[in-house]
């Protein structure tokens, strides 16, 4: 029974889970998968880059854009680091979808 870290569905962006790593605690590692609308995610790597780098550095996470696994509108984005680390760039990744739509 492995933890997961829960997402919940935000406009322009569906969640996935996915934790591959068996029991974990807030320090280990884990991954999870969400799903962001392809039009924003300009905003997420930013100019060469730069904004995914700055996300990664300022949350201690690992972003992985999967631009060959795409369904619909969608393309799976992974975060790697610790639960807190990862659920706290999910919720930074919501806010610059967020601001795209308004």
């Amino acid at each position: 029974n492995s933890p997961l870290y829960k997402s919940a569905h935000r406009p322009g962006v569906s969640s996935g889970i996915n934790a591959e790593y068996g029991e974990m605690t807030d320090e280990e590692r884990g991954s999870m998968v969400i799903w962001v609308d392809t039009s924003c995610l300009g905003r997420i790597i930013g100019k060469g880059g730069a904004k995914i780098r700055e996300i990664e550095r300022s949350y201690k996470v690992k972003i992985d854009v999967k631009k060959d696994e795409q369904e619909e509108h969608e393309t799976k984005v992974v975060l790697i680091g610790s639960k807190d680390d990862v659920l706290a760039a999910r919720d930074y990744i919501y806010e610059i979808v967020d601001e795209e739509e308004e």
